[in-house]
């Protein structure tokens, strides 16, 4: 790079593909995004702008040169169609899967996350995604298509996981009236979230290995405005991270994705939150992963 620093997530040296522990995976796909666009351009900025912040997290006592983390060449976009794309993703995470690697994949849009999902599935059957997202993303089709940023968790559902979306305060009336029926779908609304200490909400959530889905709209347009679809009433940063250090205590995280930041220009606000929400989930599974070793 122009700027001397290697292209890896936190500018740190990158540790071989082999002796790596953790994947930072860009999937810079975008196809059905339907308000704002620009999310293919997310995963570059996010590594871009991460070589630029400290990297020792305060909390944890963690620096990431010793997270062994490797950044992945992107997956190309696939331009025939959604499924052929989704079909890449998912072989693409299968064979880091099959090396036990720990994988963070950067969007890119929603739709990413089902393939990311299936994928791990796979290998961990007994499987519980927790979606932090302004959005219920439970729609059957949005403009036509099963394989959508608006569907994306009702395909997550039919792959047989119980779902958690956090911080939902968007949704259509088909949607409401599926989360009624589905008993395996819990929606923890923003307006109830507001009132509560709700990180408590990790004891709603099953004792299983953990899949995280991080839509970048969950935080407020006012810390985070660029995303895809932003919508008003969103999270801050100190209540978000006492959620996730809960999260990483009590439950086993096997997989994270991180999407929808779509970046107006370099080195951004957003694309600093972004880098620096990245790491600290980083330091965090690195955090708890060497307590269980």
């Amino acid at each position: 790079m122009a700027d001397g620093l290697p292209y890896n997530f936190g500018g740190i040296p990158p540790v071989s593909y082999k002796n790596a522990k953790v994947l930072v995976l860009p999937v810079p796909h975008e196809m059905t995004v339907s308000f704002r666009r620009g999310t293919r351009f997310g995963p570059e900025n996010i590594i871009l702008a991460s070589r630029h912040m400290e990297i020792w997290d305060e909390e944890t006592g963690i620096d990431a040169e010793e997270c062994g983390i490797h950044t992945l060449p992107e997956i190309d976009p696939e331009s025939d169609s959604v499924h052929a794309m989704m079909k890449v993703i998912e072989k693409t995470v299968l064979s880091h899967l099959k090396r036990e690697k720990f994988i963070c994949a950067l969007g890119g849009e929603h739709s990413i996350s089902f393939p990311l999902i299936k994928a791990h599935k796979k290998y961990f059957p007994d499987l519980c995604v927790v979606q932090l997202d302004a959005h219920a993303d439970m729609r059957d089709t949005l403009g036509g298509s099963k394989y959508s940023h608006g569907t994306v968790m009702r395909r997550v559902r039919e792959l047989g996981c119980e779902t958690h979306g956090i911080g939902v305060r968007s949704l259509s009336k088909e949607e409401s009236e599926y989360l009624r029926k589905d008993s395996h779908a819990h929606c923890h609304f923003a307006s109830t979230l507001y009132a509560t200490a709700w990180d408590k909400i990790v004891h709603t959530i099953p004792d299983i290995p953990i899949y995280l889905t991080i839509d970048m709209d969950f935080f407020d347009p006012a810390i985070m405005p660029e995303t895809g679809t932003p919508e008003p009433g969103g999270f801050f940063w100190p209540e978000t991270v006492l959620f996730l250090r809960k999260l990483f205590a009590e439950r086993t995280i096997i997989g994270i994705d991180m999407v929808e930041f779509a970046p107006s220009t370099l080195y951004s606000p957003s694309s600093f939150l972004s880098s620096k929400l990245l790491f600290t989930l980083i330091a965090l599974h690195t955090f708890h992963h060497q307590k269980k070793v």
